[in-house]
């Protein structure tokens, strides 16, 4: 019986022609036969419910106690700008919560634009209309950003929160990816045509690239397997992969190649890798904003950050592993 070698995607590429910020088209290829469905479901529900993001809980309005309480001087009540807030896209760069201010006394629309952001929160869509100002009237509001995942409805967030009086729960839509699509069709392998490819697209609410959410995606589904996998097998792994690569590609001081996919994952930002607060923010304080800034450093040059302990370099060193990359390379 003849010898049939595994086929494994060798290809990855976009459709330039039709990304934007907030869609980009990927395809895959080539898949051994059924592999095209079984990836593309998996990374469709992980991208749909597994990605975190960031979302108003809650509002305190000058002037409101309650939801169904009218705005003196606002067209709007506040259950009708309530609506209009969780429409409001946001990157928040801390673990939060976090909470900015919003204060509007100019006759017309209220936009996102006037929310004061801080170094930890960047508002999105600052077009959106959240009210109208009429003669005479203010709108000030006191608005708490928070991090998660999937939807939660006001009253789990309610029940979770330690707010000062006068706070208003927000339903929070925390998932920055807002639909996936994915589609295989057959890919040429030599003379055999009944290969997949998979050819996934991505729409994010702008807080997130598809790119980003693709491989945070990514990261999650090989993390999920990597329980099934023995410590010294992964190990072995990641030694057979290192040899394997030396040839094209960038090389770190691991002996660890970098092809042009790991390239692209090293220009991403620090936040897709997850980390505790604690870590993040020592981060933050070194000044490393991307994955390629933070491999080129040494364990020294981390451990004389200030507040940053052997704890957070462990969990570092255990994230970037799980991505096959580890400190001190040369990037």
């Amino acid at each position: 019986m003849v010898y049939k070698e595994l086929i494994l995607p060798q290809k990855l590429t976009l459709d330039e022609k039709t990304m934007t910020d907030s869609y980009t088209k990927f395809v895959a290829e080539p898949y051994e036969r059924g592999y095209g469905h079984t990836v593309g479901n998996s990374l469709r529900r992980v991208l749909l419910s597994s990605l975190e993001g960031a979302a108003v809980t809650a509002v305190r309005f000058e002037g409101a106690r309650h939801e169904y309480q009218a705005l003196s001087g606002i067209r709007e009540d506040v259950i009708h700008i309530l609506l209009n807030l969780k429409k409001l896209r946001v990157k928040l760069f801390s673990n939060g919560p976090e909470i900015v201010y919003l204060s509007a006394k100019k006759e017309g629309p209220v936009t996102a634009k006037l929310i004061q952001e801080n170094q930890n929160v960047e508002i999105v869509n600052k077009d959106l209309v959240l009210a109208h100002v009429e003669p005479g009237g203010k709108l000030d509001m006191e608005i708490e950003i928070s991090k998660s995942r999937g939807y939660v409805p006001a009253e789990e967030i309610q029940a979770q929160a330690s707010w000062p009086a006068g706070f208003l729960p927000v339903d929070a839509r925390f998932s920055p990816v807002t639909k996936v699509h994915y589609d295989v069709e057959n890919a040429r392998v030599g003379q055999v045509t009944d290969y997949d490819r998979l050819i996934l697209e991505i729409w994010t609410d702008g807080s997130l690239s598809p790119m980003d959410a693709l491989i945070q995606a990514s990261l999650l589904v090989r993390r999920s397997l990597d329980i099934f996998i023995p410590a010294e097998e992964l190990a072995a792994q990641g030694g057979e992969a290192a040899q394997g690569g030396e040839s094209e590609g960038e090389t770190g001081t691991d002996g660890v190649a970098l092809g042009t996919q790991s390239n692209e994952i090293l220009e991403q930002p620090v936040d897709i890798i997850e980390l505790s607060s604690r870590a993040s923010n020592c981060l933050k304080v070194a000044r490393i904003r991307t994955i390629r800034e933070l491999v080129a450093r040494r364990e020294e040059e981390l451990l004389a950050v200030k507040n940053f302990g052997k704890k957070s370099l462990d969990e570092i060193k255990d994230r970037l592993k799980d991505m096959g990359l580890s400190l001190g390379m040369q990037v």
